[in-house]
């Protein structure tokens, strides 16, 4: 998993970036045939949004540890049907037992038009009230668009929150956040990690789907932490 660059590390803000950074990309993600790893030479067809949910949902069981709820913040029906990658990771979660709250449906804008797209500061902080009893929060609405004085609104203490800002959830847009603005929210400490596009060093391969799910997700995406 990948940790943020130098570079970001670097460029400390005391403020999240305004809402105009906020950006959508209407990329929809290629489909990934690998095989040859079950002892049957059977294949396995894996979506890059599928691994990309089922990684996520590791992640945010680790982070939720014993507290057995993880909520959501999602596009509203707006923006399209349910995503690929919100399915896998929902599908992964309840198989360790754990279940999931849509703490808000957010109105992103029109992916098809100019405008402001993004996941606006009134519907985050209203996922966070709803939200913290919830082990983890996790956005598939793309961070959050908070102005400088948004900082002052944020509670003492909240769940670890988990973005997707990758161009693409499968079957519906994802959205997309400039590395500066992703590095501000991480170092500042309101987001716990942000997944986005791009690949690391391969994993090895083996004969379950979690090793497949690990492969197709590093060829596919990145992981950026909050800073220890």
């Amino acid at each position: 998993m990948g940790r943020i660059e130098p570079t970001l590390r670097s460029q400390k803000a005391s403020a999240p970036p305004r809402s105009r950074r906020c950006s959508v990309a209407l990329v929809m993600a290629p489909v990934v045939l690998l095989g040859g790893c079950e002892p049957k030479e059977t294949k396995i067809l894996l979506e890059p949004s599928q691994a990309l949910g089922y990684v996520l949902a590791q992640e945010a069981a680790q982070v939720a540890a014993s507290k057995k709820q993880i909520a959501l913040i999602e596009p509203d029906a707006n923006w399209g049907p349910v995503s690929t990658a919100e399915t896998a990771f929902k599908s992964a979660l309840a198989k360790q037992g754990y279940s999931t709250l849509v703490a808000k449906a957010a109105n992103l804008g029109d992916p098809m038009r100019r405008g402001p797209v993004g996941l606006k500061a009134e519907d985050f902080f209203e996922a966070l009230q709803k939200a913290g009893g919830a082990g983890a929060i996790v956005s598939f609405a793309g961070a959050p668009c908070l102005a400088r004085g948004d900082v002052a609104r944020l509670p003492a203490t909240h769940p670890p929150i988990l973005v997707v800002a990758t161009a693409t959830l499968g079957n519906v847009p994802g959205v997309r956040s400039e590395l500066v603005a992703l590095g501000q929210l991480l170092d500042t400490r309101i987001i716990q990690l942000a997944v986005i596009d791009g690949s690391t060093e391969p994993a090895s391969t083996g004969a379950t789907k979690a090793d497949l799910a690990q492969l197709v997700f590093s060829q596919n995406y990145r992981i950026l932490r909050r800073p220890d």
